[in-house]
């Protein structure tokens, strides 16, 4: 059989450098939190790109890197310090990244920051606009002698980017709305110095910042531009979900502004959309389809000349081999599925697209770095951590047994057999995954159902003991007499039966309906507006059903366990008002009869929803422990708790692998 990934694997040439292949490691943002107190890059910065320059990758595009020292000085009390505030510290540290990068044949760009602008509170913009999400507070206004300073310090860094080892460097960039996105927008520049006026002269800022590193630098050293090719705004902080009516950057200007810009000098273009008023454009949860900015980046690539890479969902290898193959984009960049997947890569070289561990668009990585400062993922919990929270051989072999084969039992069972366990993995029922198989049931949770076919391949390589159907108890464990115990037996959905009518056959739990058990008809009411139900309610007006969301509280996603990103939030919103999906909030089910589901609202008044099925997804309830049976069994006993139930795939794996790897 032909080798299927040939034009990925193609080299190509970006200013005076030469890339192995056609695949990029995209920025990841709050790169700042992988450096020391003088902005040096710590061990751990190291590790994590180095893993990803062994998994094979051609290019490395680091996250965001704010430069300027003077007129946004805030950003190094943020911990966002720029490489010139110790340029020495910053330097040796680089080298060694660079240097161990280099090893593996890959090439690394430094992504330098322009600044914030609206982004940002108290920070200044080109002109008085709406801050975002505080549109009744305008930005003061940049000087010309500010944006100069800020220019100086784009080159400055350059520069010490290049001493530093880096094969390019990335203007960021006319990009989610950040500072240059903001000069390059009418919407968002009515200056009437040079920095404003038409597209070309709103783009001078980056044309003065390509001009001055080429001057600094060479004409060979590259300079990309991160570019958004569409906006998806009516207006500040109104996104636009069809893209209609835009406010922003259309299609038709960023083709002008592509040209614009390989004429000032920019040898690529890293490609996306979106802007933080339309965050699910820029970071997309699962509802966005895959390679959903083909079409805009097809366009620009036929524009221009120099390469052209693109992002955005891209986590598919054919693919991504038939964008780069059909001449659509140059090269594909891939953020968050390199979180979850280092050797991406790799294993395409390989033809070993089966073995990549599957980025499931949870946005966990998004909202842990919000929440906490570090970005986490999902699936692979070293992700960022490589330095420190890897795998290693266990220093004595165990006898292990694992009750439960959802996310958190077959993650467990995995990692523990990886560090050379003798594991026996026991499920109760016919097929490993878990709720995973109803958790991926919608059409847009194809990734939750290849990560299920994912850990049954892992597991069966790995020597793992499935034993299906096979229900354990305690008396069993104990005779069976392992040294470890793992318990991971998971929850039940609730179906409180203190609600009037819950045994009708017009009640269903979500589950049945997920699995399939069950058949709805053309009239359903949902009561919980937590993420299962509220995707169920999307899914179900999309096929054209009469979907009525019932919810206590005053919104959807209001107290999701798992918790949820807002934009996650903000476009599954959208997506059910576009469905004529009808959503009752602050109201709870009362009964369920003949007729279909009874609610009151929270002055508790009564009314009745016509339904031929009422389906409850109001929450899970972990299954009775067997931790106090084990007690003075002389078995080593770990439990997972399964208290966030289905929403919870990335604690549930974070749990198994730490328990795991320290057995």
């Amino acid at each position: 059989m032909e080798y299927a990934y040939r034009h990925l694997m193609q080299p190509l040439n970006i200013g005076g450098i030469t890339v192995k292949n056609r695949l990029a490691v995209a920025p990841l943002g709050a790169f700042y939190v992988l450096q020391g107190s003088r902005g040096e890059y710590q061990e751990n910065a190291v590790e994590y790109l180095t893993e990803r320059a062994r998994g094979g990758f051609g290019l490395i595009v680091m996250g965001n890197t704010i430069v300027d020292m003077e007129v946004d000085k805030p950003n190094v009390l943020e911990g966002m310090i720029p490489a010139s505030y110790a340029p020495g510290a910053w330097k040796k540290s680089a080298r060694r990244l660079t240097d161990q990068i280099h090893i593996y044949g890959t090439k690394i760009f430094m992504q330098m920051g322009f600044g914030h602008g609206r982004m940002r509170p108290g920070q200044k913009a080109p002109s008085a606009i709406p801050y975002y999400k505080a549109p009744d507070q305008l930005t003061p206004v940049l000087t010309t002698e500010e944006i100069e300073t800020k220019i100086k310090y784009m080159i400055k860094t350059a520069k010490l980017a290049k001493e530093a080892g880096f094969d390019g460097v990335e203007v960021h960039g006319m990009h989610w709305g950040y500072l240059l996105d903001q000069f390059a927008m009418s919407i968002s520049n009515h200056r009437t110095d040079r920095y404003g006026g038409d597209l070309e002269h709103r783009l001078t800022a980056a044309r003065e910042i390509v001009e001055g590193i080429k001057a600094e630098c060479g004409r060979a050293f590259p300079v990309s531009m991160r570019m958004g090719l569409k906006s998806y705004i009516k207006g500040f902080n109104q996104p636009s979900l069809t893209g209609e009516e835009e406010a922003g950057r259309t299609i038709e200007e960023a083709l002008q502004a592509a040209k614009l810009l390989e004429g000032f000098g920019y040898d690529m273009i890293n490609a996306n959309s979106g802007i933080y008023d339309s965050f699910y454009y820029s970071a997309p949860p699962a509802y966005m389809p895959k390679g959903y900015n083909l079409h805009l980046v097809k366009q620009v690539n036929a524009a221009v000349d120099i390469p052209v890479f693109i992002a955005g969902r891209m986590d598919d290898p054919l693919l991504c081999e038939k964008a780069v193959a059909d001449g659509d984009a140059d090269g594909i960049s891939l953020g968050r599925s390199t979180l979850a997947e280092p050797r991406y890569a790799q294993k395409l070289q390989m033809d070993c697209p089966e073995k990549i561990h599957p980025c499931i668009s949870c946005e966990t990585c998004m909202m842990t770095n919000a929440a906490k400062g570090i970005v986490t993922c999902a699936v692979n919990p070293s992700a960022m951590k490589e330095g420190f929270y890897t795998t290693t051989k266990a220093t004595a072999k165990k006898q292990v047994a694992v009750v439960g084969g959802g996310a958190a039992g077959m993650e467990a069972a995995r990692n523990a057999a990886v560090r050379g366990h003798e594991v026996d993995l026991y499920e109760r029922s016919g097929r490993l995954g878990g709720y995973l198989e109803e958790a991926g049931a919608h059409f847009f949770k194809k990734s939750i159902r290849e990560l299920q076919q994912w850990y049954v391949r892992e597991l069966k390589e790995a020597g793992v003991h499935v034993h299906l159907n096979q229900a354990v108890d305690i008396d069993q464990l104990k005779k069976m007499k392992p040294d470890t115990v793992i318990l991971a037996v998971g929850s039940d959905v609730m179906m409180p039966g203190s609600i009037t009518g819950i045994d009708s056959p017009k009640a269903a739990s979500c589950i049945d309906v997920l699995s399939g058990k069950v058949s709805l008809g053309e009239k359903v009411v949902i009561v919980g507006g937590g993420l299962v139900g509220a995707e169920m309610a999307y899914d179900l007006g999309r096929e054209g059903k009469t979907v009525t969301l019932v919810e206590a509280l005053e919104d959807i996603l209001a107290n999701d366990p798992a918790g949820v990103p807002f934009q996650t939030k903000d476009m599954l919103s959208e997506l059910l008002e576009r469905n004529k999906v009808v959503k009752l909030m602050e109201h709870r089910l009362e009964a369920i009869n003949d007729t279909g589901a009874v609610v009151l609202d929270k002055e508790g008044t009564r009314k009745t929803i016509p339904a031929d099925n009422v389906v409850l997804a109001i929450g899970f309830r972990s299954r009775p422990s067997m931790a106090q049976g084990l007690l003075g069994s002389g078995i080593e006993t770990y439990e997972i708790s399964a208290a966030n139930g289905i929403g919870s795939i990335a604690s549930q794996v974070s749990a198994a692998y730490e328990i795991t790897r320290r057995l």
